[in-house]
């Protein structure tokens, strides 16, 4: 199973296809951003075996400007991904695409040495290193899940405080 209707939160086990489901995106956002994709990766829970996922693949995708990523929106769109609108992350740019009402990719799109993107994998990185950390994160998900499976935006505020101590526990690992 891929896909979520907006706004909801559903979690499921790990489904190892979503790698390939990522692999189909990093084919064609690579022909698409041709050099400007600096890095092209796979995060978020779909990308972290063993944890609970709401059933929407992350990609992270690293440009050197993110004002030249713009002149890709058209493009972008061609292959079913729109920006969202009124972003209030000015480190980002936020496309999602939807098949049937239903969203299966979000892409991330960060400039390079932002941090925004680059977090994000490195957030991937140690969960896959650290599974009772990565079980920890699963049962918070699964937690809120519970209480909000009709309002996605407050689930995923919830989240924040535990992945800000994650990254920084991993920043920190990279330094020792």
């Amino acid at each position: 199973m891929i896909g979520l209707k907006r706004g909801t939160v559903k979690l499921v086990r790990h489904n190892p296809k979503w790698r390939q489901s990522f692999r189909h995106e990093q084919k064609k956002l690579s022909e698409v951003f041709s050099r400007d994709a600096l890095e092209i990766q796979h995060v978020g829970s779909t990308a972290i075996p063993g944890i609970l996922a709401k059933p929407i693949i992350d990609i992270a995708l690293i440009v050197p400007s993110l004002q030249k990523t713009k002149r890709y929106e058209k493009k972008l769109k061609e292959i079913g991904y729109e920006i969202k609108k009124n972003d209030t992350r000015k480190e980002r740019l936020f496309f999602t695409k939807s098949h049937e009402e239903k969203q299966t990719h979000y892409l991330h799109v960060g400039e390079i040495n932002s941090g925004y993107a680059e977090d994000m994998i490195l957030f991937r990185y140690y969960l896959c290193k650290h599974k009772s950390i990565a079980k920890k994160y699963s049962d918070l998900k699964e937690s809120l899940a519970k209480k909000y499976q009709d309002k996605r935006e407050i689930y995923t505020a919830r989240k924040e405080k535990l992945i800000k101590e994650i990254v920084k526990k991993a920043k920190k690992s990279l330094r020792t």
